[in-house]
């Protein structure tokens, strides 16, 4: 990213974007947060609260980041923020936010910047640990990303849906107790119909074994439970099962060569 002038941006409404700013004259750079209400409501001097989150979709081949924020003022307002691993400056620009204690969020309106909120940067474990995802994956081009964000939208919003299909939480569990993790040891709920199907996996935490929707023509001709392949409890929980053959099958979105694409932040270890 090129270092911008946050008094010389100018957005149009409803317009947000990510770019490198300078804190101070000595400073190398921070990653910030642009945006501007789609309403250019007034002003409310920064007394504002600023949630965030994160997920990672996978949509025609191409996986896609993508960063929210909330605004929660007079009114809640929600802005996306997409992130291209395989762009020129991709690599450098995730670690760049996955090593940044704070985010700068800058808001806008037609009279240009009206004032900033500095929050802490809980991006930084996603970032952190979606890369090693990206390592595996064959790049994209920029035309092929903008077409499945253009794509993935169009389906998804308005930006409020978004917001809680990519549910983000910074924090994860550990046991209160030794020994191996049952369906017992899991914080939530499991049905249980997919108790079976439990398993905790280090590395990967509490999980169910699911038949990806994509396999599902082929496992059921064949052997189903050699097509089972683990998913956080989470993933699957958010995205629902059906039956088939006697096995879970999710439509949680499977790679060959990686395995399933699912949220970093969905790992409750």
């Amino acid at each position: 990213m090129e270092l911008v002038n946050p008094d010389e941006i100018r957005l149009v409404p409803g317009e947000s974007f990510q770019a490198m700013f300078a804190l101070g004259p000595d400073d190398q750079g921070h990653v910030g947060f642009f945006v501007r209400s789609a309403a250019d409501t007034d002003r409310t001097d920064g007394n504002v609260r600023v949630l965030q989150r994160a997920g990672l979709i996978e949509f025609n081949d191409v996986l896609l980041v993508v960063t929210m924020i909330r605004l929660r003022a007079t009114t809640d307002e929600f802005f996306d923020i997409w992130w291209n691993y395989h762009s020129p400056e991709g690599r450098s620009n995730f670690q760049r936010i996955s090593e940044q204690d704070r985010l700068r969020v800058h808001f806008y309106s037609n009279r240009g910047i009206e004032y900033s909120v500095d929050t802490e940067n809980s991006f930084r474990r996603f970032f952190g640990q979606v890369g090693e995802i990206f390592h595996k994956s064959s790049p994209w081009s920029e035309i092929e990303f903008h077409r499945a964000v253009r794509g993935f939208c169009s389906q998804s919003y308005p930006k409020q849906n978004l917001w809680e299909m990519i549910e983000f939480r910074p924090d994860s569990r550990v046991l209160k107790h030794g020994g191996i993790p049952t369906a017992d040891d899991y914080p939530g709920f499991i049905p249980n119909e997919l108790r079976p199907f439990y398993e905790y996996i280090p590395g990967q935490g509490h999980c169910i074994r699911i038949i990806p929707s994509m396999n599902e023509a082929e496992a059921v001709s064949g052997d189903p439970g050699a097509h089972l392949l683990p998913a956080p409890v989470k993933s699957v929980m958010r995205c629902g099962v059906r039956w088939a053959a006697g096995f879970p099958v999710a439509p949680i979105p499977f790679i060959p060569g990686i395995g399933l694409a699912v949220p970093p932040d969905d790992i409750e270890l």
